[in-house]
């Protein structure tokens, strides 16, 4: 179901407002996706503490029924799509520019999720014993980095997400040299968190633009596919490497992979990450 309503927001968000509006739209929408990642859990923890796991879900279930009549009254509707009038699934895969946007996506994650899932092992051999502290700053800062995205990404998206992409990389050597000393260990993790808040934004801006709105949903699937497979690809290979290699190896695998996604935004000039914004 997360799946499905990922896929569909991105692209609904899409067709709300005119093209130089919707990156920021989209930010907007990952922004609630994000939040709710980073505060769900201990929200959902801490209410099932205070009143019983039953009643925390009862809660969350009346909620969803207000949310389904709010956007009932309240979110514009839009015509549905004549059937066989769209592009089929594999004829929006290769449209220009998405193969890119969706290699970009994966090489991410790949390097992503074998440092963040792995994250408390990583402190550990460093001696940090805080895990919960570098999750808040790696949370915090992907808050700021959402802030960041939405003022940016409708201006200087290109620049933006290798800027993004540069500072991710760049944490990772630092992580693997210097977390020993606690202070870097923070600092370091704070750019990497400001970064990856903001690159799901203007990766997804640049599929919808490669794409166009007509077809965003269906391409905002395929990267949401993608984005999945590179979770579970990342952890497994993060684990993997923690059990043969240590915890010291992990910000060395993930530099090679989120330096491949910054060489292919690199060189994605024409359809993937123009540097002039095409008006569809």
């Amino acid at each position: 179901m997360g799946g499905t309503l990922w896929a569909m927001l991105v692209g609904y968000a899409a067709r709300m407002v005119p093209a130089e509006r919707r990156g920021r739209a989209i930010a907007i929408v990952l922004a609630g996706i994000t939040l709710a990642l980073s505060l769900g859990v201990p929200a959902g923890t801490a209410l099932a503490g205070a009143v019983g796991w039953r009643s925390a879900f009862g809660a969350l279930s009346g909620l969803a029924v207000l949310l389904v009549g709010w956007v009932w009254w309240r979110v514009p509707g839009f015509p549905g799509e004549p059937p066989g009038a769209g592009l089929p699934l594999r004829a929006v895969a290769v449209l220009p520019g998405i193969p890119a946007v969706l290699s970009v996506t994966l090489f991410l994650l790949l390097g992503h999720q074998v440092m963040y899932t792995y994250v408390a092992p990583f402190a550990a051999q460093a001696g940090f014993g805080r895990t919960d502290l570098l999750l808040l700053v790696f949370g915090a800062a992907t808050v700021a980095g959402i802030w960041l995205t939405g003022v940016l990404v409708d201006r200087r998206r290109r620049a933006t997400l290798l800027g993004a992409l540069a500072l991710c990389a760049a944490a990772m050597p630092a992580l693997g040299l210097g977390a020993a000393t606690h202070a870097v260990l923070l600092v370091s993790v704070a750019p990497w968190g400001v970064a990856f808040g903001g690159a799901p934004t203007l990766i997804q801006t640049a599929l919808v633009d490669a794409s166009g709105p007509a077809h965003a949903g269906l391409a905002t699937s395929l990267q949401t596919t993608v984005y999945n497979a590179g979770i579970a690809a990342g952890s497994l290979t993060g684990g993997l490497a923690l059990e043969r290699l240590g915890a010291g190896a992990l910000p060395w695998i993930a530099l090679p992979l989120v330096a491949a996604a910054f060489v292919t935004v690199a060189v994605g000039r024409v359809h993937a990450f123009p540097a002039v914004r095409r008006r569809t």
